[in-house]
């Protein structure tokens, strides 16, 4: 499957803009990794996707590359956490 077919699943989206805004802190680029329990190949193409649509921003502090949610990541975040206690329930 080609990149340009490539459709992110919104579990995995919602899971690290959820491990970001719960964390209330900018992680380390290889700990949210762990944090979001995905493979490398696959933690990458959904930080480039999540970064070329605003909602996180990567930067470099002390010769480590963090990440942290934007405010647009937030607030789809709060936007996806409302349609699941409508749609699903709490």
């Amino acid at each position: 499957m080609t990149q340009s077919h490539w459709k992110p699943d919104l579990y995995i989206v919602s899971r690290f803009l959820e491990t970001l805004w719960l964390g209330h802190k900018n992680y380390k680029k290889t700990n949210l990794q762990m944090a979001v329990k995905l493979n490398y190949d696959v933690y990458m193409k959904y930080l480039g996707w999540l970064e070329g649509k605003g909602l996180i921003a990567t930067y470099m502090e002390d010769g480590h590359q963090y990440v942290k949610i934007t405010a647009e990541g937030a607030k789809v975040f709060n936007t996806i956490v409302m349609w699941i206690k409508e749609t699903i329930g709490e």
